[in-house]
């Protein structure tokens, strides 16, 4: 103990830079105390004047043992007392990487699929569906009030009353689920969960006074949807209308780049023709195994959205099991797509270079216009359509023990498609090892998706 406190405070390095500061702006210092039974660490950043209040608490932690059994018994003491007090956070999980595998998003109805406008009066719970594919709203009133813009369709809405929750369940869980909300005014606080068989959320809702559509498509290796709570707190009622279950999803296949800067970029394609479905650009965050993530979900030229749009913000939620599996949801446009993918070692790891992206690549169309592609040694992009579409850009290295480049395009003469895209691109194999170079390029409202082949 002694031995200790005149070690942290007589040995402290005599730094010429630091004793001109003030010392409440000096934090050069810290102390690292290691835990007796989880050899855990904490360390803690100190300028010259917190180590003098370091020091008299560490007095008085000493004194305080002749009294102090320690936390909880344990005989711990004065490290109890100054350690952080919970194990060490378990690591990070590694996100960067090529991931490959299904997006399930929502298709035609069928059979099997459930709706309602809630056009009929109900005060209290009632139901919806025959057996056994019935929902079960525990409260709230299917009604009317008179006000055009709070239904979808017809006259009537389901009305969860401010002040009061109410909860639906389903006879058999199902893996699908749409509808429409939005709040009675501009005050309103309420909030939507949407949970499965194992109570687990699946998605968290905030609407407001604007109709949104929110759409839940589970795949089958997820746990079905068991109930939806709507919570209105305060400010008006929640109003929902036009509520399905029980679609079908189709499934589409997805392609997903993320580099070592943590930027995303993917490639979501119909599986059957492998037309380009839509484009996904965002940025990705990872604490522990839990990711997140923003950015914006773009549609195909010439198609649209579930909403109508062209592109749409998106929030992303999922974890990652380290090199293994990705499993994310996708929220845009009022829909939510899952996402389960796999690491694919053989693809990431070949590491990168430009000579390697260098040369011809006589294989080459934008969005079916064909058109020439080369890479010189220097990275730089030259590219030119039989339409007219002329594209000049960069090629640049992320971390050369990876396989991620780093693409910025300048596109004129193309119409809709004119702008400075930038994006992520790699190499894949087609007819020789590295031959195809795939990348995908956005600006703020456009995406372009290329297979280059040499």
């Amino acid at each position: 103990g002694p031995r200790f406190l005149r070690e942290a405070t007589e040995d402290l390095p005599k730094d010429p830079k630091i004793a001109g500061l003030p010392r409440t702006n000096v934090a050069p210092y810290s102390i690292t105390m290691n835990r007796a039974r989880d050899a855990g660490a904490c360390t803690y950043p100190v300028g010259r004047a917190q180590m003098k209040s370091i020091t008299h608490a560490l007095l008085i932690a000493l004194v305080s043992l002749a009294i102090l059994t320690g936390c909880g018994g344990t005989g711990e003491g004065i490290f109890c007392i100054l350690t952080c007090g919970q194990p060490p956070p378990s690591a990070d999980q590694s996100l960067p990487g090529q991931w490959n595998g299904h997006a399930m998003t929502p298709a035609a109805p069928d059979a099997s699929t459930v709706s309602t406008s809630f056009e009929f009066n109900a005060t209290g719970g009632f139901e919806i569906g025959t057996t056994p594919l019935r929902a079960f709203f525990s409260s709230g009133n299917a009604e009317t009030r008179g006000v055009p813009s709070f239904y979808i369709s017809g006259i009537n809405a389901w009305h969860v009353l401010v002040g009061t929750s109410a909860t639906v369940t389903f006879e058999t869980p199902p893996r699908t689920l749409s509808f429409w909300v939005r709040t009675e005014n501009a005050a309103d606080v309420s909030t939507i969960q949407i949970l499965d068989g194992t109570s687990t959320l699946i998605m968290t809702v905030t609407p407001t006074d604007a109709y949104q559509k929110i759409v839940v498509c589970r795949t089958a290796a997820e746990t079905p949807i068991e109930s939806m709570v709507v919570i209105g707190t305060s400010g008006g009622d929640v109003v929902i209308d036009d509520l399905s279950f029980g679609f079908p999803c189709t499934t589409d296949d997805i392609f997903c780049l993320i580099a070592e800067t943590l930027e995303l970029g993917c490639e979501v394609d119909v599986e059957s023709t492998n037309d380009l479905v839509a484009g996904v650009q965002g940025t990705v965050q990872v604490n522990g195994s839990q990711v997140t993530g923003t950015g914006t979900l773009y549609a195909a030229p010439g198609t649209t959205l579930a909403d109508g749009s062209a592109f749409a913000n998106l929030t992303i939620s999922g974890t990652v099991s380290e090199r293994d599996s990705l499993n994310l949801t996708i929220t845009a446009a009022g829909v939510s797509i899952s996402v389960s993918s796999t690491f694919v070692a053989s693809v990431y790891d070949r590491g990168s270079a430009l000579a390697t992206v260098a040369g011809n690549y006589p294989t080459f169309d934008i969005f079916g216009d064909p058109a020439s592609f080369s890479v010189d040694a220097s990275g730089a992009i030259t590219s030119g359509s039989n339409s007219g579409c002329v594209g000049n850009g960069q090629i640049s290295i992320i971390n050369a023990n990876f396989n991620a480049y780093d693409v910025t395009l300048n596109v004129t003469s193309c119409g809709a498609l004119d702008g400075m895209y930038n994006g992520l691109g790699l190499t894949l194999d087609r007819n020789a090892t590295d031959d195809n170079f795939t990348f995908g390029v956005y600006t703020s409202q456009a995406v372009i998706v290329g297979h280059a082949i040499k």
